[in-house]
């Protein structure tokens, strides 16, 4: 359990070093805002402890001295959060004001997450990612063209009352 870890918190370390890199603009935003130690309590799965510090960066099966913040949800919504770069506030609890500075902070960041996910865990969960965000997608699409149908409608039987108003009034 203890390699797995280690081999957890390289990984942390270095895709949150990725994410720095690439975006110079978080490093100085996460700094400002460091030390976080938070709980990532995925649905399903033993509750994961964070501790990000400008030194340092741990990730634990084991708890974590008091916690800033904790963050409920399953994968598929933490795919929602970084695709859709909308945070749901019923997912956080504790110090809600860190948890959505930290996680505005890291989706701000210029990157592509499909790429880092690939480089970290592996082909299997970055398809899956992608797919999630093809999915994400075409919902908003669906979404947006029964808007427009709809105000097309609207607009349609808006002209049709305006036409009999004339014609009733002559």
């Amino acid at each position: 359990m203890l390699h797995m870890e280690n081999s957890l918190s390289q990984i942390l370390s270095n895709l949150l070093n990725d994410i720095e890199e690439a975006s110079p603009n978080s490093r100085g935003s996460l700094y400002n805002i460091y030390p976080i130690n938070f709980v990532l309590a995925l649905k399903g799965h033993k509750k994961i402890h964070v501790h990000l510090s400008k030194d340092h960066k741990k990730i634990s099966f084991k708890e974590l001295a008091s916690p800033n913040f904790e963050i409920q949800a399953n994968v598929t919504e933490i795919l929602q959060l970084i695709f859709t770069k909308k945070i749901k506030k019923s997912m956080l609890s504790g110090d809600v004001e860190l948890a959505t500075v930290m996680m505005s902070i890291l989706i701000k960041a210029d990157v592509d997450f499909i790429f880092l996910i690939d480089k970290y865990f592996g082909n299997i969960p970055a398809v899956s990612a992608h797919l999630v965000k093809e999915r994400l997608s075409a919902r908003k699409n669906v979404k947006r063209n029964q808007t427009n149908e709809l105000q097309t409608r609207l607009r349609s039987l808006g002209i049709r009352v305006d036409r009999l108003e004339a014609i009733n009034s002559l």
